[in-house]
């Protein structure tokens, strides 16, 4: 694995741990930005492991600030004909309330509920920019 890059030595250490039984039925996989040093390419495969995994019964747990990432696992909650095996897919958002500088969460069955999408927020201000361009 030592010669291969970042992002493909991350797919191949949760091949090895699938199949030397450490990663199976009933344990926790906690997968923190799959997207780092990945191709663009590579982030439907990726999410397709995942959810493989958690066909499987591997929990998941994905930490992003991918906009694909993201809007991947949307679909799948969006669309039911691409979740045909109703995985229960949840959106978690960790911000800093304003107000009161609390640490606070919010959690919704799609992305696109949240009120608190950083990704999403970017994406708005980006677009405004390019407009006003």
């Amino acid at each position: 694995m030592g010669l291969l890059s970042d992002g493909y030595r991350k797919l191949s250490m949760i091949l090895y741990l699938i199949l030397s039984g450490s990663l199976n039925k009933k344990t926790v996989l906690f997968w923190d930005e799959p997207e780092t040093n990945m191709n663009p390419r590579m982030i439907r495969p990726i999410v397709q492991t995942m959810v493989a995994l958690a066909k499987m019964g591997v929990q998941v747990f994905v930490t992003t600030h991918d906009y694909f990432v993201q809007q991947e696992f949307n679909m799948m909650t969006v669309y039911p004909e691409l979740n045909p095996d109703k995985l229960d897919i949840r959106f978690i958002s960790l911000y800093r309330n304003e107000e009161s500088g609390e640490l606070e969460c919010e959690v919704k069955q799609t992305a696109t509920e949240l009120k608190n999408n950083a990704i999403m927020q970017e994406f708005d201000a980006m677009y405004d920019r390019e407009q006003r361009i």
